[in-house]
């Protein structure tokens, strides 16, 4: 099979939490479609897609031609036998999974439960012109996927209860894949309503002096926009968990909120509501700044239990790393951890909703820095069976995703705690087109290793055994059928290509091993 659903050395306990599993049949195939032909560019044959798919080539031939019908954006072509995909210019993946999500009956339902504008399935269905045993089922499929992440959904009236922060952050993550314009997500705002709520963040994060970027901004709007629905429909973020000590804005900046929220939800919002609004911040479950942490850690709760915790594992992570995490990387990195994390209980179920993003990052990761992501991989598995907590495959691999991507240099930092390799470079290039091939090898691939050269050119080089013994492996540009086949060596061009840097860096990270 092309995909891994489990990574190498992460433990295999509980499954994926994602909402796939509510779409169709035919949906959920025509996704999967797009997203193979999008990891392998170089295109992939009739009988790898019917073996992944796992469907007849009359209904491949059929999803191809419906596919490309339906919009512009991923064309499906088929090129000397293998089936690729042309992208639009300007256009990501991000755009097939809200696509999926705006076009997707089960997910129109998912959104209505946030409004809670249907009484039954009855008024549902006419909203969205379905059969009510459609939308039945439909909602049968949602309340099992529901209920691994703890929520409950009840029918009369149709609603959504359950633990808040899970219930406000899986909107979250729906909105965010839907769309990943911010101005999209107001449903019926007009632009100085919109205002209202950019300025309340803007200001927000400006007095309490907070993280201040883009993903944070859009976060902190985004929750407030759903928490408004909810402390609409009765469903109140728990009161004494919102505890911290941030400031609000100034009097005029909360004056225009609450006219908003007036005029547009009907809500007479108190001072104790809109941090309800704003629970992310109040409630600690991010924090982002170190005033905002010190108060934190000072408050009863399970927070500083969590930090120190996190903080053991961080410093295990500095040790892979030669030490090389000072104190204040080795505090952000853990603060991060816990603001990914703090959402769900301990044994809570990580949600994406369709994009497996960092899933993908780390299986293309693997492919090429296999031992990288072992390590880390080996003492995120210790933590979480020390501490009996997140034991779920997801949350071990999200660990390992962000340990390794809060510290951008941590692929040289792990690489360089390996054996050191000496490998042999063998061309018919001139001695300075050598150096120079032989410069590039060093600059593109992660590792250990320094790249060792002859004096001679190949013609004249005697290569017999007990001159490879010297080495870990041979780089060469040339044919070389007299080296023994179970030696490790890598054919590459005169000019290093994408192909030739993905095969030296799994030959380095192999040999690390």
């Amino acid at each position: 099979m092309l995909g891994r659903e489990v990574l190498p050395g992460l433990v295999k306990k509980g499954g994926y939490m994602d909402f796939r599993n509510i779409l169709g049949v035919s949906n959920l195939r025509h996704l999967r479609l797009v997203e193979l032909l999008y990891a392998c560019r170089n295109g992939l044959s009739s009988d790898q897609l019917l073996e992944e798919l796992e469907c007849s080539l009359s209904v491949l031939l059929k999803d191809v031609k419906l596919i490309n019908s339906q919009q512009d954006a991923f064309m499906i072509v088929k090129f000397k036998g293998l089936y690729q995909l042309n992208i639009k210019s300007h256009v990501s993946i991000n755009r097939l999974y809200a696509d999926t999500i705006q076009q997707s009956p089960e997910f129109q339902i998912i959104e209505e439960l946030l409004y809670e504008k249907c009484e039954n399935i009855i008024d549902l269905s006419k909203k969205l012109f379905l059969s009510p045993s459609k939308t039945q089922r439909n909602l049968k499929k949602i309340e099992s996927i529901l209920l691994e992440t703890g929520v409950t959904l009840h029918y009369r009236p149709l609603r959504l209860e359950g633990k808040e922060s899970v219930i406000r952050h899986m909107y979250y993550r729906y909105f965010i894949e839907k769309s990943d314009r911010l101005e999209s997500l107001y449903r019926e705002l007009k632009e100085f309503q919109i205002k209202a709520i950019t300025d309340l963040v803007n200001q927000f994060i400006q007095v309490n002096q907070l993280e201040d970027n883009y993903i944070s901004r859009k976060r902190l709007g985004y929750n407030i926009y759903i928490s408004l629905w909810r402390i609409k429909n009765g469903h109140y973020y728990p009161k004494e968990e919102l505890g911290s000590h941030l400031m609000l804005p100034e009097r005029n900046i909360l004056d225009a909120f609450r006219r908003m929220s007036m005029e547009v939800f009907r809500l007479k919002l108190s001072s104790e509501e809109i941090k309800d609004c704003l629970w992310l911040s109040y409630s600690d479950i991010v924090v982002s700044s170190k005033i905002q942490l010190h108060s934190a850690l000072k408050r009863e709760g399970e927070y500083a239990d969590y930090y120190y915790r996190h903080l053991e594992l961080v410093e295990e992570f500095d040790s892979l790393l030669n030490f090389s995490l000072g104190h204040e990387k080795k505090q952000e990195v853990t603060i991060n951890l816990l603001n990914e994390h703090l959402i769900y209980s301990p044994n809570g179920k990580l949600i994406d909703i369709l994009f497996r993003q960092r899933k993908i990052f780390l299986e293309k990761l693997s492919e090429t820095h296999d031992q990288a992501v072992k390590k880390v991989a080996k003492i995120v598995e210790g933590f979480v069976s020390r501490h009996q907590m997140y034991q779920d495959n997801d949350f071990i691999w999200n660990y390992v995703y962000l340990l390794i991507t809060m510290v951008p240099q941590s692929l040289t930092l792990l690489a360089s705690c390996d054996r050191p390799l000496k490998l042999l470079l063998l061309s018919e290039l001139s001695p300075t087109e050598e150096f120079f091939l032989g410069n590039q090898i060093e600059s593109q691939i992660y590792g250990n290793f320094e790249v060792h050269y002859v004096e001679k050119n190949l013609s004249s080089v005697n290569i017999n055994r007990s001159e490879l013994e010297k080495y870990d492996a041979l780089i060469t540009s040339s044919s070389v059928e007299e080296v023994p086949d179970e030696y490790p060596t890598v054919v590459i061009d005169p000019f290093l290509t994408n192909q030739d840097v993905f095969q030296l860096q799994q030959l380095v990270s192999k040999l690390a091993g």
